[in-house]
């Protein structure tokens, strides 16, 4: 029997005709949710949007089975490889016992892939989730069962993310992010059909904004807010589309139908403001995989109205491309030092070779010539010989060839590329093969923050992006890294395009106050101490080398050690290159430290304070008074002297929150932020 609903008390009572047809409408909406044929209208709507427990995809079971017994077979198989190959090496007699033990291993891997799968299944059977409500709930567990409560009210954003395979299937992964606290812990669905997906997503985002309003949901998802009633899909489904009947029937007033029609129409509005979608070469390519949808993907499901969106040109996926590879250049180098180690391995006896004639070389060129500007050259060319030089081309081919992989994976990363404003929601899709759609709530959204690297800030672009909280899952191991950045909705736009994205995507944070707080006139001078000195690896590590040289040509001036010649001039002019890294070095940070004085500032309104750091690269960040979750000033006995101090914003922003602070402000300009920041009503909350 239905719960009485606490949004019904102001509804007006039914006569019995509309009470008799509301029961047996709840009879058959409870009746018929599993098991439609296909004919049935009711088949239409999606089964996450049917009351009850519903199942992941079956690809489940056989896909996600599939990878996880290939890994474990992979690792048994090489783990028991190199036992066999020393069993041979010791008793080559035991060879006709190979075609058995290659036998055996067939069976295993056959064994590991069943249990793996039967563990598969169990867990796929044993998995479902359910729209109650007021909550999401996931159940699962084999043997101990897990069974997770997420309010509607809590949840972060909604995203998917597909695979290449599950892009072909039309399955994808969806993560539900929760403002749980640090950990932040988020919930994976695993091989989601993509059209249920959507759905979840949408209804999920429906349900919150309802109960946000204040108004209630029953079991088929009805909603009742101040007086209406918004009946579900699956509940018209079940009254064949009249709307006005579920209406009527779930306790509106008869006369007020039709005067309430508004609201759905308001809820239902596109802006006329909406931008002109920017095109690139991928658009075209991305538009066909959208519209293939995969094998299981089921038709597209709406969800909502879209007010504004917009994509790359492409001019804006190139250099997009091309700060992605950027951003690869760890993996890059691993690539390097694998290629390194490879040919290491082939050319061995070359490389060998090679050290030794340029030892030779180097010995031989100073001998007789001690540490003369002669003995230099003849050490350098002692040290270079042909094969040396084909070594360092086939490096820098390597680097190239990696490069140039790196950006082309970056420009399918970054392939239709999506950003839109879809009601009170931001949504962020890209991907050519690999697809990831992020979904956040506007309220959600802690900061703006627009960043400028040094290439970026010759050219007039910049990366736009919104930090919200983010949430860790079991299953996704990367969240951390990814957080870092925050929600990215541009990766490579104009400055001077930022306002009118700023107002499409996000118009609550398009008033960004004026930035009139400088640092004090001594930070100038402390800036440059302090990235010059004292936070730079650089300069310490020239007071070690200086110290180091200074010892070692005083142990050979004395005597103390007898220093053969090749090696004085190896060590002399390491030390030299170094004295010359050091100095650039030392430039770029005095440089860097007086572009942070210039362009460093902080504003505040009456709902927002912006933030810039500079230098080299610039960030800005544009903070909502109401986000801040506390504020605070931190000094050091030299910014005490120097009457400065360091203004520092708390955000909710990633996992475990985010500070933004700005170094040096005078103390008059720090107390008049902490007093701007004083809790207080928003009445009194004054211009500044």
């Amino acid at each position: 029997m239905m719960s009485e609903n606490p949004q019904r008390t102001a509804f007006t009572s039914l006569d019995p005709e509309w009470a008799a047809y509301r029961d047996q409408l709840v009879a058959y909406a409870r009746a018929g949710a599993e098991g439609l044929s296909p004919g049935d209208p009711r088949a239409l709507v999606p089964e996450s949007l049917r009351p009850g427990k519903h199942r992941v995809h079956s690809s489940y079971v056989w896909l996600g089975g599939l990878g996880a017994a290939m890994t474990v077979a992979v690792l048994m198989v090489v783990s028991m490889f190199g036992s066999v190959v020393g069993a041979l090496a010791k008793a080559p007699s035991s060879l006709l016992v190979v075609p058995f033990v290659a036998l055996g291993v067939m069976v295993l891997v056959v064994v590991v892939f069943a249990v793996v799968f039967l563990v598969q299944w169990l867990s796929w059977k044993h998995l479902s989730y359910e729209l109650l409500p007021e909550e999401f709930n996931l159940y699962s567990g084999i043997l101990n069962k897990k069974r997770r409560h997420v309010p509607y009210q809590r949840v972060q954003s909604v995203n998917q993310q597909a695979g290449v395979l599950q892009r072909i299937l039309g399955v994808c992964d969806v993560k539900i992010d929760t403002a749980g606290g640090a950990s932040n812990d988020a919930i994976m669905l695993k091989f989601v059909q993509t059209s249920e997906a959507e759905a979840l997503r949408s209804e999920i985002f429906r349900r919150k904004k309802i109960l946000l309003a204040g108004g209630a949901v029953d079991e088929f998802g009805n909603a009742f807010v101040s007086g209406m009633v918004v009946p579900s899909a699956w509940m018209m489904a079940n009254a064949a589309g009249d709307e006005r009947a579920v209406r009527i029937a779930f306790g509106e007033d008869p006369a007020s139908v039709q005067a309430s029609a508004a609201f759905a129409a308001a809820d239902a509005r596109v802006a006329s403001t909406a931008a002109q979608l920017s095109g690139n070469v991928l658009d075209g390519a991305d538009e066909v995989l959208q519209d293939i949808r995969g094998v299981f993907g089921g038709e597209e499901v709406a969800t909502g109205s879209v007010s504004y969106e917009t994509g790359l040109s492409n001019k804006e996926l190139f250099f997009a491309g091309l700060s992605g590879a950027a951003g690869h250049f760890g993996v890059i180098i691993a690539g390097i030092i694998g290629v390194a180690s490879f040919v290491a391995q082939i050319f061995e006896s070359n490389i060998q070779a090679w050290t030794e004639d340029a030892v030779e070389g180097m010995i031989a060129g100073t001998a007789l010539e001690g540490a003369s500007p002669d003995a230099a050259a003849s050490v350098v060319g002692g040290a270079f010989n042909t094969f040396a030089w084909e070594v360092a081309l086939w490096a820098v081919l390597c680097v190239i060839a990696l490069w140039a992989f790196s950006v082309v994976g970056s420009v399918v990363q970054y392939g239709g590329f999506r950003v839109r404003r879809r009601e009170n929601r931001i949504e962020v899709e890209h991907g050519l093969l690999q697809r990831s759609f992020h979904g956040v709530d506007v309220d959600r959204v802690q900061t703006v923050v627009i960043k400028q690297s040094f290439v970026r800030r010759l050219i007039g672009y910049c990366e736009l992006s919104v930090g919200k909280i983010d949430s860790l899952s079991t299953e996704d191991s990367n969240a951390q890294s990814s957080s870092v950045r925050g929600l990215v909705i541009h990766p490579f736009v104009k400055v001077s395009r930022v306002p009118e994205i700023l107002d499409g995507v996000l118009p609550e944070f398009s008033h960004v106050p004026e930035e009139t707080v400088r640092p004090a006139a001594v930070a100038l001078r402390r800036a440059i101490v302090r990235r010059s000195v004292i936070r730079s690896v650089s300069f310490w590590l020239f007071v070690v080398a200086v110290a180091a040289y200074a010892g070692f040509v005083y142990t050979a001036a004395s005597g103390m050690v007898v220093v053969d010649p090749g090696l004085f001039s190896i060590v002399q002019i390491a030390f030299f290159v170094y004295c010359g890294f050091f100095i650039l070095m030392f430039a770029l940070n005095v440089i860097d430290a007086v572009l942070w004085y210039k362009r460093s500032a902080m504003g505040c309104n009456r709902v927002f304070m912006s933030m810039t750091n500079g230098g080299l690269s610039v960030k800005t960040s544009i903070i909502p008074r109401k986000k801040i979750q506390y504020g605070f000033i931190r000094t050091n006995p030299f910014q005490r002297m120097a009457h400065v101090a360091i203004v520092n914003a708390r955000t909710a922003a990633g996992v475990g929150g985010t500070t933004e602070a700005l170094w040096d402000v005078s103390e008059e300009d720090a107390a008049a932020w902490i007093e701007w920041i004083r809790p207080r009503t928003e009445s009194s909350v004054t211009e500044r």
